[in-house]
């Protein structure tokens, strides 16, 4: 009778096990880094995202609220502080805007100490000073640089350009009284990943145009184009929601929340309707996949077009949220360039682009890639969802700047 018992409960426990295993399991890319952990984060990330839209629906509370507790819980709540790093942290406001600086503790010739302005990623909804912490830690820490993050606003409490205003403040500040801050001006790396690559590279483009000059400028998986969502990397990753909560609904979310009058998003901006012919004529150049990405690409100025989408999305095709759409001549401007792309990624093609637009141009560039790290990868460093890519990512970034230092 026991023996019957406990053949019941364990077949009882293999079947809870490959019903489980049928729930979370989902297909990745071959070499993709320790895919059971990230089948477990992403199929979490899809059902509380599920969640919080049903919540939204019976006016409980927002869907990014949900979504922004999950990333603090997921990360903001593994801070690491190790003595033997010598750093002093604390926050701040610099230009009226929060900040957390990250200062070494040994002292450093004024003429070599370096600042970085770090903006970090996050759909410009997304992540803190908090839910960085870690990685902004690590990286003042393994560059000896002082690490300033900047706290700026996040949609859709404050729409576009509320976040750029604050990162432009902040870094118009240190470059013009650096004197003030005990720091030299003329040794300023402005940083980010994902939308705070997007930052980074805006707020170089607007400071070069003030008569300003950055030291350095380094992008981790930067998103640099709002204009073409049919790139490969766009095709190959979006629909098959692999990475987590960047999936087709919330990019259109995305958007929606980032427009003025929160407008309805539909589908049919995943196929360009937001851009109307004579943009895509004056544009197509800038990003030309059949120049810079050496592969057939087909791109249909005449497709359908959505005058609504046209019409209230022009902002997305401006230099401030778009800024690969611009000139040669703007792009030979920019200081020397490091570019940290990963493969499992729906902005790589942008990435690759951007470093051959700059290759043609004979511009300086460093551009390494991550073949086997996904996107939003380097914040997983500590905790239970720990990957061994964020370090290697890390170390990888943070010797390339110290190598330009």
């Amino acid at each position: 009778m026991k023996s019957l018992l406990g053949m019941n409960i364990f077949v009882v426990i293999i079947s809870l096990v490959v019903l489980l295993i049928g729930i979370i399991y989902q297909p990745l890319p071959k070499d993709f880094p320790q895919p059971w952990k990230y089948r477990f984060l992403s199929y979490w990330a899809h059902r509380i995202d599920q969640l919080g839209y049903y919540c939204e629906q019976m006016n409980l509370f927002t869907r990014i609220d949900l979504i922004r507790n999950l990333h603090y819980l997921s990360i903001g709540l593994f801070q690491k502080r190790h003595p033997e790093c010598h750093l002093k942290v604390y926050d701040r406001k610099i230009a009226n805007v929060s900040v957390r600086i990250y200062e070494p503790e040994e002292l450093i010739n004024y003429e070599k100490k370096t600042v970085m302005i770090y903006f970090h990623g996050g759909g410009f909804l997304l992540g803190s000073v908090e839910t960085y912490d870690q990685a902004t830690y690590l990286m003042a820490n393994l560059t000896r640089t002082t690490l300033i993050a900047v706290e700026y606003r996040l949609a859709p409490e404050y729409r576009f350009p509320s976040g750029l205003e604050d990162c432009l403040s902040v870094s118009r500040e240190l470059f013009k009284n650096g004197n003030n801050y005990k720091i030299n001006s003329n040794r300023i790396i402005l940083s980010g990943d994902s939308a705070g690559g997007n930052l980074a590279l805006v707020v170089s483009h607007s400071l070069i145009n003030d008569g300003y000059r950055p030291y350095l400028l380094s992008l981790l998986y930067p998103s640099l184009q709002f204009f073409d969502f049919t790139l490969p990397s766009y095709r190959l990753y979006l629909k098959r929601n692999i990475l987590g909560v960047l999936n087709e609904n919330n990019l259109l979310s995305m958007v929606s929340l980032l427009s003025e009058d929160d407008i309805q998003i539909t589908n049919d901006i995943l196929f360009n309707s937001h851009v109307s012919i004579d943009d895509k004529k004056k544009l197509y150049p800038f990003i030309d996949p059949n120049k810079y990405l050496s592969i057939s690409y087909e791109f249909n100025e005449s497709q359908q077009k959505n005058e609504n989408l046209i019409k209230n999305l022009k902002f997305l095709l401006s230099p401030l949220m778009s800024p690969l759409l611009v000139s040669d001549q703007q792009l030979i401007q920019l200081p020397k360039i490091l570019l940290f792309t990963t493969e499992f990624d729906i902005l790589r093609d942008e990435g690759f682009i951007f470093a051959s637009r700059l290759n043609s141009l004979n511009k300086t560039i460093y551009h390494h890639h991550f073949s086997n790290a996904f996107h939003g990868a380097h914040v997983f460093l500590y905790g239970p969802l720990r990957f061994e890519i964020a370090h290697q990512m890390i170390e990888h970034t943070a010797q390339i700047i110290r190598n330009h230092m």
